[in-house]
């Protein structure tokens, strides 16, 4: 049985020890992170749900620059919100290529839009660090100190190591735990996605060059390393049938230096063209943007909330030019009455290679 001077050692050894873990647990989270509910959705596709609601104002200090250069002489350009800057752009493509696209993506066939769980790198380790800091060190603390009541044989050191035995084995669990919690989470998030969609990456085709060529000339920077469509991914198809919906979501990646890697890196610039004209539903809403003073918004709507014209396009910045996430960029696309379509090209960072991106081939013959 330990005396009383042995007892207050061990008190001022489990004090550091809680120091020790909460330090070095500081590693999994940044102070900088925000912590949102949000989703990422792309066709190939990502779509992500942060579990961490925001907790403090730091989180939130993050400034976000200036968006992506673009042609600013674009014909038909007209900006419809300022900070964060959203465009419409009409007659950006002919009726002859809208139809095109819708063509070729039926004889192509389109899919169920895949869902996959972005952000879950961070995710995984903000919980661990919680864990680890919270009830992994206090369990295991409490575990090597109940082990040591009534042993006449217990000491310091072994108390010690018996608390960082603990440690280790709570912390497997509670890591098994949180992978669990996160597939779970996974597979739920296919609800919030109902369209159906397909990529198009032959520019032989006249709708998808025509897209690709547009995009070029609108995108095109002479500061630019490489040609603009090869930061492009191939242009994506998407339709919506009666009540089909795509939730409030982000298009850029709090974690694309990781998870995006493969595929250019952040989205810097989201662009649909909406390929039919859509009488009923299917508007495109911006829920922290407000109301704009154009023809193509819903009229008695509070929020920017954009209805589908054939031919017109809707060019907004999900981050600004360095990658940084900008969370006022949040959209949806409201339930369908009439069926519609959009065609999409993503912006990103780098080159995004294929199959996400254009061949070396088709971008050359542009």
């Amino acid at each position: 049985m330990m005396v009383p001077q042995q007892r207050r050692t061990v008190v001022v050894l489990i004090t550091c020890l809680c120091i020790w873990t909460t330090t070095i647990t500081k590693a999994f989270t940044s102070p900088t992170t925000r912590r949102y509910i949000n989703y990422h959705v792309e066709h190939h596709t990502q779509l992500y749900a942060s579990t961490l609601q925001q907790t403090t104002t730091s989180s939130s200090s993050t400034v976000v620059g200036k968006r992506l250069p673009i042609n600013e002489n674009y014909p038909g350009l007209q900006r419809i919100h300022s900070n964060p800057d959203v465009y419409v752009i009409e007659n950006f493509l002919d009726d002859e290529s809208c139809d095109d696209l819708i063509n070729k993506a039926k004889d192509k066939g389109t899919q169920r839009s895949p869902v996959a769980y972005a952000g879950w790198t961070d995710d995984i380790k903000d919980l661990l660090g919680l864990a680890a800091s919270g009830p992994v060190s206090w369990l295991a603390i409490g575990g090597a100190w109940y082990q040591a009541q009534g042993d006449v044989d217990a000491s310091i050191p072994g108390l010690v190591v018996n608390a960082l035995r603990n440690y280790v084995g709570l912390f497997v669990i509670a890591a098994i735990g949180i992978v669990a919690f996160t597939k779970f989470r996974a597979d739920g998030l296919q609800t919030l996605r109902t369209s159906s969609s397909t990529t198009l990456d032959d520019l032989d085709q006249l709708g998808a060059r025509n897209f690709v060529l547009r995009s070029c000339d609108l995108f095109g920077n002479e500061a630019d390393i490489m040609p603009a469509a090869s930061y492009f991914e191939a242009p994506t198809v998407i339709s919506y049938e009666e009540g089909q919906v795509l939730a409030p979501h982000y298009d850029a990646n709090r974690s694309a230096d990781v998870e995006d890697a493969n595929r250019g890196g952040q989205t810097l610039s989201t662009l649909l063209v909406y390929l039919n004209d859509v009488s009923t539903g299917g508007t495109t809403r911006f829920g922290k943007l407000p109301a704009a003073d154009c023809k193509q918004q819903v009229k008695g709507e509070r929020n920017l909330e954009i209805i589908p014209k054939k031919g017109d396009a809707l060019l907004f910045f999900p981050a600004d030019a360095n990658g940084i996430f900008d969370e006022m960029t949040e959209h949806e696309g409201c339930p369908a009455v009439d069926e519609k379509w959009i065609a999409r090209i993503w912006r990103h960072t780098n080159r995004v290679p294929p199959p996400f991106g254009l061949s070396d081939s088709s971008i050359k013959n542009l």
